[in-house]
């Protein structure tokens, strides 16, 4: 029997409430819970959030004179004194030091701006931070002293990364299981929930995969809403560019040259950002002299004191096959660890879960992809092979992208390894992949479909209690 509109309605709308309360509950507990500071890179991305206050939405470059060291050039933004202590200063917080926390809650607003430097963060683009930005001003307004605005911050951040991941299981005609799952991830929640825009572009991800779910037949105009959504992550994140070509499918559909110039139009502005951010912040990373690894082609004595992208892209370009062995490699050796980190490590990647976590999300994951499949072939945009495996190239060479980036940018010249990607940058691909997979449901669809997302919902009910319990134990919180 063939479930009604109306039904499938109630089904999604269900889920929806469900995955709102679950994630705000649990999302919320982890932002006032876990220390300031105590999230990956999350103090730079506070930097990067409190410039906008005063305005700068570009980064800068400045000079900069370590101890007994010459004067270098860095990038940098402006940020109140007063907030920049109380972005550090709990990230000393530990059993051992309680009392970190209350110096810290004590320090006042201060009418003094200063340089802090950001290689990472102040290339990004600003819009994601402007629901942290706004929490802090809120803070500030009622008189909150700046941790306290820093928390109302993580707030704004939660709430934004909530709405948008209400929109994408709402939106989502099939592969909603997908979506809840991911953006229930500890791992992806506790990003939600912090400065780190990571957490919004995990999400951004998610309602542009759900977009591209539903029917362009039915709702041409509407899939056209992927292009302005996805360009917001590719703003911060060029590497997965590629996934704007996913726009394209269905690959049967007539206009394709049209389909490809609006990509083309939306493509433009990340690469603008991307051409302006070279021109006024982006630089390479200091790391002291160090000679290069195995794979340097160059002189023998060669001393760098940087990252170096032209030197790595020699590197690359002296034997190309080292694209793929680098970037299997990585992916073989290192599978375990982007498996555990993107499912959830917490902190900067110190605070592990249990292992019956790790195992439930794994199964959970695994029931939501197995959802799609029991998911009937006329729900929403219709699948072929050729579509299928046109997605799937584009996420295999977004990965690889992913990797050559990080090669280029982060490590050292000739460095026989990629080191650098975490788990975390690989969930922005599973909305994706999700729609690769074929949909074969009949006509008991809508019972596997909504039993497919139970083991998500379960561990996500149990990680109420356990990740804000995990993080108190952790901080010595009560």
């Amino acid at each position: 029997m063939k479930p009604s509109r109306r039904a499938l309605r109630l089904d999604r709308i269900i889920l929806v409430a469900l995955f709102v309360v679950l994630t705000m509950v649990t999302g919320f507990r982890l932002a006032v819970l876990t220390p300031i500071g105590q999230v990956a890179d999350e103090p730079a991305h506070i930097a990067r959030a409190a410039a906008l206050l005063h305005g700068q939405l570009l980064g800068q470059r400045v000079p900069f004179t370590p101890p007994g060291k010459s004067t270098v050039t860095v990038p940098a933004v402006r940020i109140d004194y007063g907030l920049l202590n109380a972005s550090i200063g709990e990230m000393g917080a530990s059993c051992a030091h309680p009392g970190t926390a209350v110096r810290t809650a004590d320090l006042p607003w201060t009418r003094n701006q200063i340089i802090d430097i950001d290689y990472n963060t102040v290339q990004y683009f600003p819009a994601l931070y402007l629901p942290g930005t706004i929490g802090i001003a809120v803070g500030r307004l009622l008189g909150q002293r700046p941790l306290a605005a820093l928390f109302s911050g993580r707030i704004g951040m939660l709430l934004a990364y909530v709405l948008i991941g209400a929109l994408a299981v709402g939106v989502a005609r099939f592969g909603a299981g997908v979506i809840f799952a991911t953006l229930s991830l500890p791992m992806a929640l506790s990003l939600g929930a912090s400065f780190n825009q990571d957490g919004l572009l995990i999400a951004l991800s998610a309602l542009a995969g759900a977009i591209l779910t539903i029917d362009p037949v039915r709702h041409p105009k509407t899939r056209w809403w992927f292009l302005p959504i996805f360009m917001l992550v590719i703003a911060s994140k060029p590497p997965y560019g590629l996934l704007l070509f996913m726009a394209l499918t269905p690959l049967a559909a007539p206009h394709r040259w049209r389909r490809a110039f609006l990509i083309a139009i939306w493509g433009s502005p990340p690469l603008i950002w991307v051409v302006v951010m070279a021109h006024v912040s982006l630089m390479p990373y200091l790391l002291g002299p160090y000679k290069p690894g195995p794979l340097w082609p160059g002189q023998a004595g060669a001393v760098f004191t940087t990252t170096d992208p032209l030197a790595q892209l020699r590197v690359l370009t002296a034997d190309p096959l080292r694209i793929v062995t680098l970037t299997a490699g990585l992916l073989i050796d290192s599978g375990g660890f982007l498996i555990k980190s993107g499912i959830g490590m917490l902190g900067w990647l110190t605070v592990d879960l249990a292992r019956w976590a790790y195992v439930g999300w794994g199964l959970a994951l695994a029931a939501a992809g197995a959802g799609v499949i029991a998911a009937r072939a006329s729900d929403g945009a219709r699948w072929n092979w050729l579509d299928s495996v046109f997605s799937i190239v584009l996420v295999s060479c977004s990965v690889i992208a992913i990797e050559l980036a990080v090669y280029l940018s982060w490590d050292k010249v000739g460095s026989a390894v990629i080191y650098g990607p975490q788990g975390r940058y690989y969930l922005l691909f599973l909305p994706f992949l999700m729609l690769a997979i074929p949909r074969l449901g009949g006509r008991f669809s809508r019972v596997m479909v909504a039993a497919s997302v139970v083991p998500a919902v379960m561990m996500a009910v149990i990680d109420m209690f356990y990740l804000p319990g995990l993080m108190a134990q952790r901080f010595c919180l009560g």
